[in-house]
């Protein structure tokens, strides 16, 4: 059998590419004191409870104004500033707290019973 030969491929055509995403509208910078806020609430884990709380916390104030007024980013970070800024100086105070009535407790306990005293046991 045989046939007219075989019709050749079509030409490839080059591949075109992509065009870009259309650009969408700039992002907001973020304002400088809500990052400050929220790095000083993530380091009240670390260790400085009661002044990174404060430090969050007058930070997120001041960002969370700054935002108000200027339209920047970052006021979820400077909520979360706040928020955690707060938790870490309730708790701070609330240890105090605990601590100063664990002591007068056990001073009332001390003083109120008596200890022991040992008799002397002599041995021959």
């Amino acid at each position: 059998m045989s046939g007219p030969p075989p019709a050749p491929p079509p030409p490839v055509q080059p591949v075109q590419p992509m065009p870009p995403p259309p650009a969408g509208p700039p992002a907001r910078p973020y304002n400088s004191w809500a990052v400050v806020s929220i790095s000083f609430a993530a380091s009240t884990v670390l260790g400085t409870w009661f002044f990174g709380g404060i430090v969050a916390a007058v930070t997120g104030h001041i960002a969370r104004n700054q935002i108000r007024r200027t339209g920047e980013g970052g006021s979820s970070l400077a909520l979360a500033g706040l928020i955690v800024g707060y938790v870490a100086i309730g708790l701070s105070l609330a240890f105090i707290g605990a601590y100063i009535a664990f002591i007068g407790v056990f001073f009332a306990y001390v003083s109120t019973h008596p200890f022991p005293t040992p008799t002397p046991s002599f041995s021959p």
